[in-house]
């Protein structure tokens, strides 16, 4: 199978093209990047203007037509840090998808550093197979053009995921106002980095790492001057995937460049034209982090956010996440959602209740609702999340929650598949989706009729723990033509749940224009 990737970063647009085989392994047929700075205009005026997205969606339409010749079967394409914050961004997407041919997905900045992540780690594992580096933790840097993503990954989990909103292209657009830069620019460049690194210095410290990797352009740039200055001094460790560069050494080639001009940056061996105008932002950025973070040495990574795009498209739709529904904290697509209702105090028991008994009734109501895998998944993360806004007050929790799920970041879902998931949360209880309400007005036609189903699942389920106490052990569903008849297995008499259910039931007739009929039998344990 052939799958093609597309990262719209904030100074450049990269595209791959790989074909998969049965083993899930990758081989590229085509890469290739083009620069747009995308981001500068947003580092200025918080806007993308209008010649850059006029590149953008030119390089976007030229990789569909090469992704169509190589006949791929899935194009997924993301954007970072310049089209997330830009307040035109709506109008980039309607014009990359009505002149480009491409749908373009946005990424919250953790939902990126985990993608990174997920790519670094993979490519670690292949490098050192034989290394037998198991339960090692690897610090992951991403250097971007709007902004900096670190992670630490152990066995292919993310233990820390953290975006900041530095980058090389919106540092030089911020303090590097002249060819050299000037002494002053440079120490007002240093303090803004160290004034947003240092607070998260301590968690990444504490946690520790045993080996580190750089990914993106401009780590890998700046590394490549090094390789190729230091050639000789690198052969005898020229054999390794990943060569290991020190701290110092990077420390000197700042030095050096940040009194270069731009001709004379662009003239370094290993550096081009268009890198080298936002080359020093972005080394004293690593600089900053190596120092901060106590990053001895770092390894060069050739995989970066469209491979994490790809592996975890494949993980999603190739059967490699777990399904069980009794073991949420397995399938790593709703630890993202675990974890965001652990950081609001969310009554984990109860969300794990509510999860596995929607993940049962969407099961058994396939025939009447006609979605997919990936509906099933946002379910779930609504399930878990559906009582966030307890945090903020039990009046009108439930738009509570869907402020708290839009506006927090969480790692494994896409911007527009958070806003389905608030909505659904949204509509857990009390008052049906409406026009008028903000939200669920944002959302299109086809993302609405999905929240109406499985909102109207979610009612239910939340209605069958009302006490929060679990009675409910699991659930059927018989599907008539005037009504579905539900069968809880329940662990002991006596709850209120049939007159719950049959008060929350008024989505579900609405919607699949059927009655809900609820029985109720003892587990036989």
């Amino acid at each position: 199978m052939i799958y093609a990737a597309i990262d719209i970063g904030s100074n450049s647009i990269h595209h791959v093209v790989v074909e998969v085989d049965q083993k899930h392994d990758f081989r590229v047929l085509a890469r290739d990047k083009e620069v747009v700075r995308l981001g500068r205009s947003v580092a200025r005026d918080g806007k993308l203007s209008a010649s850059a997205i006029k590149r953008a969606v030119d390089c976007l339409k030229r990789y569909r037509l090469r992704a169509e010749h190589y006949g791929a079967v899935d194009l997924i394409a993301v954007a970072t840090s310049a089209v997330r914050e830009a307040s035109n961004r709506n109008d980039f997407l309607v014009r990359a998808s009505g002149d480009a041919g491409v749908n373009v997905e946005i990424l919250s900045g953790i939902e990126e550093a985990r993608l990174i992540a997920l790519a670094a780690s993979a490519r670690y594992e292949q490098n050192n197979k034989s290394n037998r580096r198991k339960n090692r933790r690897l610090l992951v840097i991403d250097i971007g053009g709007g902004s900096t993503e670190l992670a630490i990954v152990q066995n292919g989990e993310p233990i820390v995921l953290i975006s900041f909103k530095l980058g090389a292209v919106r540092l030089t657009e911020r303090f590097i106002n002249s060819d050299p830069p000037s002494e002053k620019q440079l120490r007002r460049l240093r303090a803004e980095m160290r004034e947003i690194l240092s607070p998260r210095a301590q968690e990444i410290i504490d946690v520790g790492f045993d080996d580190c990797y750089g990914t993106s352009g401009t780590i890998n740039a700046l590394g490549g001057m090094l390789i190729r200055r230091h050639l000789t001094d690198l052969k005898g460790r020229s054999q390794s995937p990943d060569p290991l560069l020190k701290f110092e050494e990077f420390q000197q080639l700042n030095r050096e460049l940040e009194v270069m001009s731009l001709d004379q940056r662009a003239g370094v061996p290993g550096l081009n034209q268009t890198r080298a105008e936002i080359i020093i932002a972005g080394g004293q950025l690593l600089e900053a982090i190596m120092e901060i973070m106590k990053v001895e040495r770092l390894s060069i990574c050739d995989w970066a956010l469209r491979e994490g795009i790809l592996i975890s498209r494949l993980m999603r739709h190739e059967g490699l996440v777990s399904t069980d529904a009794a073991n949420l904290e397995q399938d790593p697509s709703l630890r993202g959602a675990l974890a965001l209702a652990q950081h609001y105090h969310a009554d984990l028991k109860h969300a794990h209740r509510v999860a596995y008994l929607s993940q049962q009734m969407f099961d058994a109501l396939a025939p009447l609702h006609m979605l997919g895998g990936e509906h099933r998944r946002l379910l779930s993360a609504a399930a878990i999340l559906h009582d966030v806004g307890y945090l903020v007050s039990h009046t009108g929790h439930h738009k509570h929650s869907a402020y708290l799920i839009h506006h927090g970041e969480m790692a494994g879902f896409m911007a527009s598949e958070v806003a389905i998931i608030a909505n659904i949360a949204r509509y857990h209880r009390s008052s049906m989706p409406k026009p008028k309400h903000p939200y669920f007005a944002s959302l299109s036609e086809e993302d609405k009729s999905v929240v109406r189903k499985l909102a109207a699942i979610l009612r239910i389920t939340d209605a069958l723990d009302r006490d929060h106490q679990g009675n409910v052990r699991s659930l059927s569903c018989e599907i008539l033509d005037d009504k579905v008849k539900l069968t809880a297995v329940c662990a002991k008499e006596g709850d209120a749940s049939l007159w719950r259910v049959e008060e929350r039931s008024d989505l579900f007739t609405e919607v699949f224009q059927r009655k809900v009929e609820l029985k109720k039998t003892m587990n036989a344990e």
